[in-house]
């Protein structure tokens, strides 16, 4: 073959590589043209909704798109988790997925229809959540040490409550029961307003919620409800008279018993999507404006890692995920 030939040839691979480039190039500029949904696995009216309700005006600022949010509470969040894994790849569905649906459910269930390290892509973790443990205002203790006291001269009498069994809210009160000796029992519901319906009840007595969810904060400062504890050394601004685990002489790592939230979308979405959207809710979760009004101000403390980042970390949460379920010792079938 002749030096012309090859050289022509050269140009020729060269200018498909190009093409290929700048197809890609073009395919990310003009991403989105249509709506983009999100798939959030917990009902309405909570922090984390209004949190994926605000990052969706902020995304449509932004892109000029639009963006649905859907609902898809229920089964330890894992309707929502299958629901997002059988969309199309095509970039127009991601979720917003937890720590219980990526690093629990798989230690939790003997079978489960989906495989998060597998069936998604990751896209950002948007933030871990401080969780506060609230105690119902009429029962006559008012710090954890003398709830620990109460509950075990009267184990008939205190119930808490989570969002279904073995989620993050309840596997945390599990652990206090393990390391405390403390006496109650658990009933999990479907979500926030159910188990806050009851609480207000005073049908379950004990449970622990994010920080942040709307109007918690000013009723723990004004008495409404009482605030046992926060996990971590730190105590936060929202609560600063809430003792956190170190005070109280347990164990304080900050991020085991904090819940996290990220963002993925269905196996197979283009990295060029997957790289856009990246950028631009990362952009959003460090802008000041929306960080101070939607994260810190919230009890969430932000993250925004890049996919491969992500990647990473959630393999080395499911370890952590693995040891809780273990102590709590609940396995489910699906």
């Amino acid at each position: 073959m002749g030096l012309g030939s090859l050289l022509s040839r050269a140009l020729l691979g060269m200018l498909g590589v190009l093409w290929i480039v700048s197809t890609a190039a073009v395919a990310q500029e003009k991403y989105p043209t249509k709506p983009l949904k999100i798939i959030v696995p917990l009902a309405p009216g909570g922090a984390i909704d209004v949190f994926v309700r605000a990052l969706g005006k902020e995304f449509e600022t932004r892109t000029s798109g639009s963006v649905v949010v859907e609902n898809r509470a229920g089964a330890n969040t894992i309707i929502a988790a299958n629901a997002c894994k059988g969309a199309a790849p095509d970039g127009y569905t991601i979720c917003l997925l937890t720590r219980s649906t990526v690093s629990i459910n798989p230690e939790l269930y003997k079978k489960l229809s989906y495989e998060p390290l597998k069936d998604f892509e990751p896209i950002t973790n948007a933030f871990f959540g401080q969780q506060i443990v609230i105690l119902n205002k009429n029962v006559p203790v008012n710090s954890f040490a003398e709830l620990v006291e109460y509950s075990k001269k009267n184990p008939d009498k205190l119930n808490f409550a989570s969002m279904g069994l073995g989620g993050d809210a309840h596997l945390i009160m599990e652990w206090l029961k393990h390391s405390t000796g403390a006496k109650f029992a658990h009933i999990p519901y479907k979500g926030f307003p159910e188990a806050m319906t009851s609480f207000k009840a005073n049908d379950v007595q004990l449970i622990a919620l994010l920080v942040g969810n709307p109007d918690l904060a000013r009723q723990v400062r004004e008495g409404e409800v009482k605030g046992l504890l926060l996990p971590g050394s730190k105590r936060s601004p929202l609560v600063p008279q809430v003792p956190t685990f170190a005070e109280s002489g347990l164990r304080s790592d900050e991020t085991t018993f904090m819940p996290w939230f990220g963002l993925f979308a269905p196996k197979g979405t283009p990295a060029e999507y997957i790289d856009k959207l990246n950028s631009e809710f990362n952009a959003i979760f460090d802008a000041p404006e929306f960080r101070e009004r939607l994260l810190t101000s919230k009890g969430f403390l932000p993250a925004g890692t890049k996919p491969d980042a992500f990647a990473k970390f959630l393999v080395e949460d499911r370890k952590v995920a693995a040891a809780l379920v273990t102590l709590s010792g609940v396995k489910l079938d699906e």
